[in-house]
Formats: C-alpha cells, sequence, structure tokens
C-alpha cells in the first residue's frame, strides 16, 4: 500500500477551494495545484497549501509522479477534462453531476474502465454524517418498512455567484438546479430505498437566464415508495436551507441545516462553540430521540471524508464503492427526466428516460 497520494486539484473556484481545504485535513495525500486561468486563485492556493503549482493540465498529465486528478471545472468540461486524465492513466475524482448528457456520462464510464482507473464522482452527501446516521438507522429497521422521503435544498446561489466568466448562469454550461443542485437529493433517494426509481414528475421555475433553478421533483420506487424535493438556486434572504424527513410504518426522522452563515461553499459554520443534536428519531408518545450531534460543520466533514475515501482507494488499490460512474449516471439520468417532465408537464416513465 502506497504512504502518499499525489493529487492534482483542477479548478480553483469555489468547490476547488473547498476539495484543497479538504485534502489538507486528509492523510496520505500531496496535493498540487493546476494553473488553469485563474493565475492568482492558483497561486493563492499553492502558497497557502504549500502544494505545487504546476503551469498546466499537460504538465500534470505527463507528470508520471501524479497518481490522481480531481475536477472541479464547470459542468460541461466534465467529460473532456475527466477523459484526457484517465487516458493518461490518471485515477479521477470529478464534481457532480458527472456530466450534462447520457452519452457524456457514458463516455466516462468507458474511458475509466479502458484505463484500469477508478473514475469517482463527488456525491458528497453520501459522506454527510447525518446522512449516514439516517441510512444506518433504516437498515437497522427503526422506521420500519420505509414509506416516504421528502428533502429541500435550496441556496442563494444566482444572488451570491457567477462562476467564472458567469458559468453558473448559464444553462448550456451549468444545466441549472434541475441538474446540478437536486442531483444531491435523487441520488440520496436511491441509496437510502437502495433502488432505482420507476418514474419522474416535476415542474419548475425558470430563473432570468432561462434555466430551470426551482424545481419540485417526485419519484416513484418499486413497492410504492415516494420521494420529493424541493431544489433551488433562487433564494434570496435566506442562504442555505437542507432538510430531509423519513416516513417509515413505525417511526420518523427528521434532518435540518440551516447554518448562521454561509458563503457559497466556503462555509464560517455556525458561530458557536456547541452544537446541537441534527438529526431525530420520532415515535408516537415519547420524546424526539437525537440520533446524531455534530462536533464539527457537517458540510467541512463530508468534503473530507470523501477526498480521504478517494485517496485511501488508491493507496489500497481498491476501487470505489461510492460516488461510483454507474451510480453517477443513474442519478443524472433521473435529473434529465424531472428535466424532461418539467418542460412537457407530464411524468416520465425512467425505463424509457
Amino acid at each position: 500500500m502506497k504512504d502518499k497520494v499525489k493529487i492534482a486539484l483542477v479548478g480553483t473556484g469555489e468547490i476547488g477551494r473547498v476539495h484543497a481545504q479538504a485534502y489538507s485535513e486528509a492523510d496520505g495525500v500531496e496535493l498540487c495545484i493546476t494553473a488553469m486561468i485563474q493565475p492568482d486563485a492558483e497561486k493563492q492556493l499553492s502558497e497557502q497549501y504549500c502544494a505545487r503549482l504546476y503551469p498546466s493540465f499537460e504538465a500534470v498529465l505527463q507528470d508520471e509522479s501524479v497518481d490522481a486528478v480531481d475536477i472541479c471545472l464547470p459542468n460541461h468540461l466534465h467529460r473532456e477534462f475527466s477523459v484526457k486524465a484517465l487516458e493518461a492513466g490518471k485515477h479521477v475524482l470529478c464534481e457532480k453531476p458527472i456530466a450534462l448528457t447520457l452519452e457524456d456520462a457514458e463516455a466516462m464510464i468507458a474511458a475509466a474502465q479502458k484505463a484500469s482507473r477508478f473514475l469517482m464522482i463527488g456525491h458528497v452527501v453520501r459522506f454527510w454524517p447525518e446522512v449516514r446516521k439516517a441510512k444506518e438507522a433504516i437498515a437497522e429497521g427503526r422506521v420500519g418498512q420505509l414509506l416516504a422521503i421528502s428533502a429541500r435544498r435550496m441556496v442563494s446561489l444566482l444572488a451570491g455567484t457567477r462562476g467564472d466568466r458567469g458559468w453558473r448562469h448559464d444553462p448550456q454550461r451549468s444545466g441549472g438546479a434541475v441538474i446540478d443542485m437536486q442531483i444531491h437529493d435523487l441520488d440520496m433517494f436511491c441509496w437510502l430505498f437502495e433502488s432505482q426509481p420507476v418514474s419522474v414528475f416535476a415542474q419548475g421555475l425558470r430563473s432570468p437566464d432561462g434555466a430551470l433553478n426551482h424545481v419540485f421533483t417526485h419519484l416513484n420506487f418499486p413497492g410504492g415508495g415516494q420521494a420529493f424535493v424541493e431544489a433551488s438556486f433562487m433564494m434570496r434572504g435566506n442562504p442555505l436551507d437542507i432538510f430531509f424527513r423519513v416516513l417509515g410504518t413505525e417511526r420518523s426522522m427528521e434532518y435540518a441545516y440551516n447554518p448562521e452563515t454561509f458563503a457559497l461553499h466556503e462555509v464560517e459554520g455556525r458561530k458557536q462553540p456547541k452544537f446541537d443534536a441534527s438529526l431525530f428519531l420520532y415515535e408516537w408518545k415519547a420524546a424526539p430521540q437525537p440520533l446524531y450531534t455534530p462536533a464539527e460543520d457537517s458540510f467541512r466533514v463530508a468534503f473530507r471524508e470523501e477526498v480521504g475515501y478517494f485517496a485511501r482507494c488508491i493507496r489500497e488499490g481498491t476501487a470505489p464503492q461510492i460516488g461510483t460512474g454507474e451510480e453517477a449516471r443513474l442519478a443524472l439520468k433521473i435529473a434529465l427526466a424531472s428535466r424532461r417532465s418539467c418542460e412537457t408537464g407530464q411524468p416520465v416513465p425512467l425505463a424509457s428516460a
């Protein structure tokens, strides 16, 4: 097993800076930075984390000492840079969504298979402590039979950031909240139900840039299970609202995340020395039972666990079992069906999506 893996960060925007911080807290990682089109940010990050700054993406690919690349670029670039890295023999961690089209997603999966390299997609919610604890409780039968999950994931992204060269306000490059935001919960639903939905029905609102940036999506699962998410990039005064409720035949669970301060992808967290319980189990005629009390901000924990898991997979030579290309392709397929339902006003069967 390797003592350390060398991972090159590609993209130093909001989410790239989050990844850099997470690597600095993870074990067994030597971080390096790729020069792209933000020289000031790239130089600042390399100095902040004592990381080598490569002059170009091509220089990273040519260096045999680099084990992997972490791609934090705009969504429409995921296929291009992932495939190049895989073909050069590098493992890849790529931010979600895997891509904006199924064709691109399949090309990335195929490139990983051909190169015998790992492709992991950053569905970070699977590493969120409260989501993991909820999955554990469901598996233990603590809610009884799982009936339904409802969720919110709403952020004032359009008011707070444009992304480099305005990419987040361009639906051709971002996909809008219908692809880029609710995909977190679509993936979570499949993980918690341990199955694929059979149909999708959605309605949404378009922001001035033309993207579906506030969306209501309902999923039907085999056996009658139901899931619903409201996702948005269009919030204003309230910067972030993440919530989910799990309904079972015997009990229910609820989680809410509303940090007092939040800058997109740069969490300051709650300004208090002690965190309150965040995940509760509810039962009739009984006091709510706290299932998890965070010791630090769960946003930070989740990213640290995600990149640490990726690095550990490389060190141990074991393919990732979380955030696989196939799982990410399924989440994208559901998101695209949600967009189609918004556009047609009709339910979309997943078998034909």
